[in-house]
């Protein structure tokens, strides 16, 4: 019977990490897509279609789950959604000044900053292995993104704008997360999300139709829609369940990955020089912040 169970839980394990290996995929063509949509349509407006739709198609999978909802999640998803909806415009804003490949790599220093944020908000301190990464992190990302007047490009920085404020949303996620139902949640900060987005578009943005995108565009959105929010933030839910937190962590880091090679066979960016040395400490940061400690055995 022991037998049986440990090999149900190992086979969890393993079909969780491939789950979590096909959201990093997802998020990884994000980028692209994101540069594919900006083609015939605006970022505000991205935005509003693309949460609005993400809610939709979430609503379909709490429907029985409704009557769970309560105040304190309100509140907390609606926390949770704004920096979400803040985030993600902030980052597409910028993908309109950058590549998909440089905005994959700066987005990926969240696996620095969530421990960092910790420290600050929840007074938890970070191993030195974490200060080590932070410290290797910052050194590439300034190969990667500094011109060769030592500025920074507008894309760049909003790009890393974006990465702290996920980190934030990170942290709090793990905090609400204790006594929620997390599909619910999900959907919760989603609709949330889409409510700013809607405002915000009809406040500040042109009226855009998706009736006048062409056909790549239009593919774009729906992919941001579909596989990266909707499918990408369920299958993680789901797969979190199972699997171990350093895998989750490790795993997801891919993304980085995913998104650089989209960048170069869809779009054809090109990688020299210092960007590539910023991209490979940056990676090796992302390492030494998510490979696990050595336990000491008693």
């Amino acid at each position: 019977m022991d037998l049986n169970k440990e090999t149900n839980q190992k086979r969890n394990i393993i079909m969780a990490d491939i789950g979590l290996l096909l959201v990093a995929l997802f998020w990884g063509g994000g980028f692209v897509a994101g540069k594919f949509a900006l083609q015939d349509m605006g970022p505000l407006n991205i935005m509003a279609y693309r949460y609005a739709g993400a809610a939709i198609i979430m609503a379909f999978f709490c429907l029985r789950k409704f009557k769970l909802i309560n105040k304190k999640m309100i509140l907390c998803a609606a926390m949770v959604g704004f920096l979400m909806f803040f985030g993600n415009t902030i980052q597409t804003i910028g993908l309109q000044y950058t590549t998909p490949g440089k905005q994959s790599f700066i987005i990926s220093l969240y696996t620095v900053l969530v421990p960092l944020l910790s420290w600050v908000i929840l007074k938890t301190k970070p191993s030195k292995k974490i200060i080590a990464a932070a410290f290797i992190a910052l050194f590439g990302i300034a190969l990667l993104t500094l011109k060769d007047d030592f500025t920074i490009g507008l894309g760049d920085f909003l790009t890393f704008l974006f990465a702290i404020t996920f980190s934030l949303q990170v942290v709090l996620i793990g905090i609400f997360m204790k006594d929620m139902d997390a599909t619910l949640f999900t959907f919760l900060q989603i609709a949330a999300a889409a409510v700013f987005s809607a405002v915000t578009a009809l406040l500040l943005a042109d009226g855009e139709s998706l009736m006048d995108m062409r056909s790549s565009a239009l593919c774009g959105l729906l992919y941001l829609m579909t596989f990266n929010t909707a499918f990408a933030f369920l299958l993680q839910n789901l797969c979190q369940r199972f699997a171990p937190a350093n895998h989750t962590a490790i795993i997801l880091s891919t993304e980085t990955v995913f998104g650089t090679i989209f960048a170069i066979t869809l779009t054809g960016e090109v990688f020299r020089g210092r960007m590539i040395i910023g991209c490979a400490m940056m990676l090796t940061a992302i390492v030494i912040a998510e490979f696990p400690s050595k336990v000491k055995k008693t």
